[in-house]
């Protein structure tokens, strides 16, 4: 009954084939292309039966056509009939052999006719059977009567005729109006019978009509809520999404698309609530860093706000730790002796002790000594662990605990506690955000000590770049005058300023007279100095006299009257006093003294300091007494230079003047001016006269030498050739190597430029390097070799002698020096060629120079100014 009811309801049909077709294994373009071929199919069923109607129709049409025929040709065989016996009764009239035959003839054309009546039905067989059989009679009449007739004989034909002729006709009109009458009854039949067929049919079209109209309309509302209902659903959940609601489902039946849209859309749903619930998750816990970050950029704010005070940043820890953690309270106990002193407090629990021993019987003392950690659920439920930790935590009413330890390098300092009133134990992350916070904290205890430190370091550093400032001064005054008043005014001063004292003196002990008198003093009035001066200082005073004794820095840290200068310092208002010793390895030099108005001991590193200036001033004096000495000597050693150049000069004029006659006269002799001499003779003279002539060459070195070290030897700047030169030092001294079997070579570049300088000089430089060259090579070669380039001549002399050790080079152009080996001494010499030739070529703005090893030669380099003037101006 229920079944039926709600069959009954139209909804639940059309829910229940909306559900149908939903849950159809089809795609919607399927479900669509379905519901469109059933309607088509539904509109060719629809032309077919009206094809098949038209067909009834046009057949009961073709069959009503037939009807009409036949009952004509019933009509005309009867009017064919009546026509018959016209004629024949008119040719039995008339006795008309024509119309006889023409009746006879229409006779043949009536069973002609009658022959061809293909169109009668059954019913009518068996009548029209009877109307052939009365046609043959009435035919067979008939041709008798016409036989009768043409042979004459009338009355026989007449009574023919009407026995037998009328009644056939009677009879075949009779049979023909039954086949009429029949036919017209088929006919009104059939008539019937279309009409009953066109309704028929046209009942069949319209219900066909209905039912595609109706089929098209249900399957349009099924197929259509089938995918409405699913897309409203979707709608409506793809709003919840929408608005944050994840936790809902799609239910559809559909197994189409919109099924799998369906359960994408479930699935998203389900995807984006686990999104959801993870942006949640990293929103609190993005919220959380960011919490950490800004208590973590607080706490930095207050470590740079509060550089020198740490007890700011410890509250702020404290505070950031017991809010972040979601803890009762937050306390830092630091170490202090063997016990831990809290120093910061945040939060309701009270905290009833300022010192605690450090053990491991409570949770912050475990932490400390074993450096880690300690996180305790129930300290009332673990008293075994921690006696004094419950014993506390029964008196302050906490239960779960967290104590993380402050570590500086592996070492404790500290801790970091955090409590709650309930058994509540702290997360991870609340264990993990502890060690930060008590990481900061050491940080912060960290920043302040190394501050301190910093400062304390900075504050030396200072204190040392001042005093070596100071001593920079100090030295820069021992070195830049001879003025020891100076010297020893500037290093009192600065040795008062350095060590914040108020006055100080410097004393120099006299050894003659064993006493200290003051030679210079800083931060005293005129009338004190003169009365200290007027002071005699032995080396028996208690003071100055005992540091000089026992060689070491004495301190007065309250100044008595044991002396009269005591007295006098002592009422002039200074209490202490620092006396520093002024030594040298075998002598007393004198004393630093610096004094202060207040009393007490100096520290260490200012008597250290005092030393240093105490060391400055020997040094001081020391030096003005070596550069007195040094002045002293200077002067007498440049009287001493000068009376030797003028003796030089003196002396080489004198010596100069006979030694030419002797030459003279030996020129003469060997000319043969007083007759010829005997060989031997001749052979003296000569020797004579070449050893006058070596004498000449000292002796003119020697004035050469005098003259420049005097100033007084300028040079004669003219237009010169430096080829010219080198041919003639090569003229001079080519004989002497051709004596001694040596290759002697020039090589002079072309087109050099005209120099301008003392060319007797340069020759006289070159024709000293070139003979020594000879001189000093026993095989080999000796090449001269000049060229120009950059403004200057270079001029190069090579020779293949022994060489010059390189501690021997420079050596050999200074005066009076020679190489100390047996061929310089075997050769001879005084040492003054080289030692000229380096004066002359400075004189001209140039340089000699020597490239030499033992065993490989020598070369002599010359660098020259072409324009020796303006080198001259330039420089």
């Amino acid at each position: 009954m229920i079944f039926s009811t709600s069959w009954m309801n139209p909804g639940n049909v059309a829910s229940w084939l909306v559900g149908c077709v939903a849950q159809l294994p089809a795609r919607v373009q399927t479900k669509l292309l379905v519901a469109f071929l059933s309607i088509v199919g539904m509109l060719i069923v629809l032309g077919g039966v009206e094809l098949r109607v038209l067909s009834g129709v046009n057949d009961q049409t073709t069959e009503l056509i037939k009807l009409q025929r036949r009952i004509a040709a019933y009509r005309q065989v009867q009017h064919d009939t009546t026509n018959q016996l016209y004629s024949i009764a008119t040719a039995l009239l008339l006795q008309d052999k024509r119309m006889l035959d023409a009746a006879l003839r229409q006779l043949s054309q009536f069973g002609y006719d009658l022959d061809r009546m293909a169109f009668v039905t059954e019913s009518e067989v068996e009548l029209l059977g009877e109307v052939r059989v009365e046609y043959d009679r009435f035919t067979a009449g008939v041709t008798r009567v016409a036989e009768l007739i043409r042979t004459g004989r009338t009355d026989e034909a007449r009574k023919v005729q009407v026995d037998q002729i009328m009644p056939s006709a009677d009879r075949l009109e009779r049979l023909t109006n039954q086949l009429v009458n029949m036919a017209e009854a088929d006919m009104v039949t059939s008539i019937d019978a279309t009409e009953g067929a066109y309704k028929t049919s046209r009942l069949v079209v319209v219900s066909f009509i209905l039912g595609s109209i109706l089929l098209a309309l249900g399957l349009g509302y099924v197929i259509s809520w089938s995918l409405i209902e699913p897309v409203k659903k979707i709608e409506t959940r793809l709003r919840q999404i929408a608005a944050g609601d994840f936790a809902q489902q799609v239910a559809i039946g559909n197994r189409d698309e919109l099924g799998v849209l369906a359960d994408n859309v479930n699935q998203t749903s389900a995807q984006l609530g686990h999104l959801y619930q993870e942006i949640e998750s990293r929103n609190r816990e993005l919220t959380e860093s960011l919490e950490q970050q800004m208590a973590t950029s607080g706490i930095l704010r207050t470590i740079a706000a509060s550089p020198t005070d740490i007890q700011p940043v410890l509250n702020a820890v404290a505070e950031s730790a017991a809010k972040l953690c979601d803890a009762y309270d937050a306390a830092i106990l630091l170490k202090d002796g063997e016990s831990l002193a809290w120093r910061a407090h945040y939060g309701s629990i009270p905290i009833d002790f300022a010192n605690w021993p450090i053990s491991r019987d409570w949770v912050s003392g475990r932490a400390f000594v074993d450096g880690q950690t300690v996180h305790v659920d129930d300290l009332t439920a673990r008293g075994d662990d921690f006696p004094a930790g419950r014993e506390m935590a029964m008196r302050l009413g906490h239960r779960t605990t967290l104590a993380a330890p402050l570590l500086r390098e592996e070492e404790a300092i500290g801790t970091l506690t955090i409590r709650r009133v309930e058994v509540r134990p702290f997360n991870r992350k609340q264990i993990e955000l502890l060690t930060t916070f008590a990481d900061q904290a050491v940080i912060a205890i960290e920043n302040v000590r190394l501050f301190q430190e910093v400062q304390a370091r900075t504050a030396e550093l200072a204190r040392s770049v001042a005093e070596l400032e100071a001593l920079g001064e100090v030295t820069k005054a021992v070195n830049s005058t001879l003025d020891l008043d100076t010297v020893l005014q500037t290093i009192v001063a600065k040795a008062v300023h350095l060590s914040d004292t108020d006055a100080g003196t410097i004393y120099v002990f006299s050894s003659s007279r064993q006493q200290f008198r003051p030679r210079a003093t800083y931060g005293m009035s005129e009338e004190l100095v003169a009365a200290i001066s007027g002071q005699t200082i032995g080396l028996k005073d208690p003071g100055i006299g005992d540091a000089a004794r026992r060689r070491e820095p004495v301190q007065v840290p309250e100044l008595g009257e044991e002396t009269p200068t005591q007295k006098i310092i002592r009422e002039a208002g200074y209490r202490g006093v620092l006396i520093v010793p002024l030594l040298r390895p075998d002598k007393i030099v004198g004393a630093l003294v610096v004094r202060r108005r207040e009393p007490g001991e100096f520290d260490e590193k200012v008597v250290h300091l005092m030393e240093t200036f105490a060391a400055q001033s020997v040094l001081a004096i020391q030096n003005a007494k070596l550069f007195r000495e040094i002045e002293d000597k200077g002067r007498e050693l440049e009287a001493a230079s000068r009376h030797k150049s003028q003796f030089l000069a003196n002396m080489s004029h004198e010596l100069r003047t006979p030694l030419n006659s002797v030459l003279g006269f030996t020129e003469l002799l060997v000319d043969g001016i007083y007759g010829e001499l005997p060989d031997r003779a001749r052979a003296t003279v000569a020797r004579v006269q070449a050893n006058g002539r070596h004498l000449l060459g000292l002796i003119n070195d020697v004035l050469d030498l005098s003259k420049i070290e005097a100033g007084q030897l300028t040079l004669a700047l003219d237009d010169y050739s430096l080829g010219q030169i080198v041919r003639t030092v090569a003229a001079a001294v080519e004989p002497l190597a051709r004596e001694k079997g040596l290759a002697f070579t020039t090589s002079v570049a072309e087109n050099l430029p005209t120099g301008r300088g003392d060319e007797r000089r340069l020759t006289q430089v070159l024709l000293n390097i070139a003979g020594n060259a000879i001189k000093f090579t026993e095989a080999g070669s000796v090449d001269i070799l000049a060229g120009a380039t950059d403004g200057h001549f270079e001029i190069a002399v090579r020779d293949t002698g022994p060489g010059i050790a390189p501690e021997d080079q420079t050596l050999i152009f200074e005066e009076f020096q020679q190489v100390d080996n047996s061929s310089t001494r075997q050769k001879g010499g005084t040492g003054l060629g080289l030692a000229i030739s380096k004066r002359f070529v400075e004189m001209h703005g140039g340089t000699i120079t020597v490239e030499s090893a033992p065993g490989a030669g020598a070369t002599f380099r010359m660098t020259i100014p072409i324009d020796a003037e303006e080198r001259s101006e330039a420089a």
